[in-house]
């Protein structure tokens, strides 16, 4: 029997992840650490989440004030369980959450947790921090499942949808209000996540699944300001800032800070909405490129004109018959036409 998020003892959905400072002391733990675009983070350090996040400019920007919606799809990956170890792996979109002092976080996804006994369950939920999760029991998933999800938020409502692409199931969707508190959405994010055990308000994030890998697909968000609406992959120049998160056992015993890595991030696609995450170290090297722009066509020139045909010559008159007859004149040759002018290219 698919085991349900509300029987597990299951954290706030908040990162717990190291500041500026922090991640450049381990920068060798996360190749390319601390060179960044524009408006892109360093990459940062969590315990419990790993993915790309992108944070609004807040109240006084002209077109992310705050974000209102965020979404993607991903194919459920298959994980890999062991016996005599209890694992679990989270995959979703949020609003929310993302800075130390947050209250609040909005997220839908799908999940992949293994028993003691080596059982796998898969399966879909929503969680309103601080509210507990909850599984969405109309939609079962199973591995390869291609998902869609997305979290909309407009003032203290809440909307939710996730559609199971491949099974053809119905869409699910769910609204609810949030007063105390109100949704964050300060932050959106796209991540796979280590879910964490909590007793009173101390949270200890509990073992990965080996999910192998997960990629996410149609990576976009939206955000409202000052000057309307706008919508954008996840390095969209609008955003305020946008990083790569990587999850990061806190333990330090080892020497080798590529061995305590859990869970990281590639870097984005060219156009910004795709990336995949991988379950232990990868090889990401170098700044995320610029989320690229085609430009315009340039005009294409005019056509040019032919020049005009030259006359012909008149005929020469024929001599008349005699002894000898004086030969007619040669008729004079027609003058070349000009060659047309080449037209110029714009």
């Amino acid at each position: 029997m698919q085991r349900s998020r509300t029987q597990q003892q299951r954290a706030p959905r908040r990162p717990s992840w190291r500041r500026a400072v922090a991640v450049a002391a381990t920068a060798v733990a996360v190749l390319g650490a601390g060179i960044a675009w524009g408006g892109e983070l360093p990459s940062q350090l969590s315990s419990n989440w790993a993915g790309w996040v992108v944070v609004a400019g807040g109240a006084n920007s002209h077109l992310d004030r705050h974000f209102t919606e965020v979404s993607a799809t991903w194919a459920q990956p298959t994980a890999t369980c062991h016996a005599g170890r209890k694992t679990f792996a989270a995959f979703w979109v949020g609003l929310g959450g993302y800075s130390t002092s947050s209250r609040a976080l909005e997220q839908i996804g799908t999940e992949a947790d293994c028993s003691s006994h080596g059982q796998l369950f898969y399966y879909a939920w929503y969680e309103l921090v601080p509210r507990a999760a909850v599984t969405i029991k109309p939609v079962r998933i199973s591995p390869g499942d291609e998902v869609s999800a997305l979290v909309r938020v407009s003032s203290d409502r809440v909307a939710l949808s996730l559609t199971d692409l491949t099974s053809g199931a119905r869409e699910y969707t769910l609204t609810r209000v949030m007063r105390r508190p109100r949704p964050d959405t300060s932050a959106a994010e796209w991540i796979a996540e280590a879910p964490s055990n909590c007793v009173s308000n101390r949270c200890t994030p509990l073992r990965l699944t080996d999910f192998g890998a997960i990629t996410f697909t149609a990576a976009n968000a939206t955000a409202i300001g000052s000057e309307g609406t706008h919508s954008g992959p996840i390095c969209d120049s609008t955003w305020r800032q946008y990083g790569m998160i990587v999850l990061k056992r806190s333990s330090t015993q080892s020497t080798d800070p590529t061995t305590q890595i859990v869970a990281e991030p590639t870097l984005l696609s060219a156009g910004g909405r795709s990336f995949s995450i991988t379950y232990g170290p990868t090889a990401a090297t170098g700044p995320t490129l610029p989320c690229s722009a085609t430009g315009p066509s340039g005009t294409t020139g005019a056509t040019s004109t032919t020049g005009t045909t030259g006359t012909t010559g008149t005929t020469g008159t024929t001599g008349t018959t005699g002894t000898s007859g004086a030969s007619g004149a040669s008729g004079a040759s027609g003058a070349s036409g000009a060659s047309g002018s080449t037209g110029a290219g714009t």
